[in-house]
């Protein structure tokens, strides 16, 4: 069961904004805790409330090997959904220490076997650990063929990549895509956002289950006053009282009544989760903006070897 309750997040920041990256990860989870945590860190108050199968069924778990004994797993970031074997998440995720930006070093083709082995992609699944399964029953493993980003990336500009899995996910009632936005559009109102992750500082602080939470969006002409520099690449909401938290990075931002042309039943997807400004809020990569990268992804891009650089979290209740 789970109570209801408020709970400060302390966050990492690093100079203005931050995505919680760490480097050099192992596959020891309380060792990934341990590094992250080294950092600066300020005070957020998150609130948030657990998922049910079916709820989102977009919302795709990359999860890690962290005991081979068991075979158990651990999510490290969020993703979305939006065709068979294709996802949207964030460019840091997969990022590797020095190596943010295309120009310092250009990786072509696909990730090495090797560096994808023991990471995988799992729609319809609720739980942060969880064991492998070859069947669909309890959920639906794939393995990471491929990651993209823009060429252009440079953290927090350009956040975004396409993740590609070597088989293709069988939609049901609790696995399917969702539409990305397409019309550039001032967001309003509430939209949902959806992660896993820590809900603390403690090695024991963490999400059992798929959180969700409603944020309220930010006009862009404050978005951009507030963070003191052009933000049209982002969209932007408020962390007065529900906010997401480390270890949602990746994950879907999706609101309705948008009147975007893509947009279905259960909305479309407009954000990535990106990271959090000091006082100022937390900033999602405005999917609009990169409709044409995601859509046909053989532009200017670099193929990213797979290194683990995040661990995810949202708000809980």
């Amino acid at each position: 069961m789970f109570s209801k309750f408020l709970l400060i997040i302390l966050m990492f920041a690093k100079k203005c904004f931050s995505n919680d990256v760490v480097s050099n990860v192992s596959n020891d989870m309380i060792h990934l805790a341990e590094q992250i945590e080294s950092g600066t860190w300020v005070p957020r108050v998150v609130n948030g409330y657990p998922a049910k199968l079916g709820d989102v069924p977009y919302q795709i778990a990359m999860k890690i090997l962290v005991s081979r004994a068991k075979s158990l797993y651990m999510t490290f970031c969020g993703a979305t959904l939006v065709a068979p074997n294709k996802m949207i998440t964030a460019a840091h995720c997969f990022e590797e220490e020095g190596r943010s930006n295309c120009q310092k070093l250009f990786y072509p083709g696909q990730a090495s076997s090797q560096l994808l082995k023991n990471r995988y992609a799992v729609a319809g699944n609720l739980y942060n650990l969880a064991k492998y399964s070859s069947s669909d029953t309890d959920g639906q493993w794939r393995a990471l063929k491929r990651v993209v980003y823009p060429k252009k990336y440079i953290f927090p500009r350009h956040d975004i990549a396409v993740a590609y899995t070597k088989h293709p996910f069988n939609y049901n009632n609790n696995i399917g895509p969702i539409p990305y936005a397409k019309r550039h559009t001032d967001y309003r109102g509430k939209c949902l956002v959806s992660g896993y992750g820590r809900t603390g500082q403690g090695k024991k602080d963490l999400t059992e289950i798929l959180l969700l939470a409603n944020l309220d969006l930010m006009p862009n002409e404050l978005c951009g006053k507030v963070h003191r520099r052009r933000m049209d690449l982002f969209v932007c909401t408020f962390s007065s009282v529900t906010d997401v938290g480390k270890g949602d990075s990746g994950g879907p931002l999706v609101c309705k009544n948008t009147g975007d042309p893509n947009e279905k039943d259960k909305g479309v997807l407009v954000g990535v989760v990106s990271g959090h400004a000091k006082g100022r809020g937390s900033f999602f990569t405005r999917v609009s903006k990169y409709y044409g990268f995601v859509t046909n992804d053989s532009i200017s891009v670099c193929a990213l070897s797979y290194h683990l650089n995040v661990f995810i979290t949202i708000a809980i209740a």
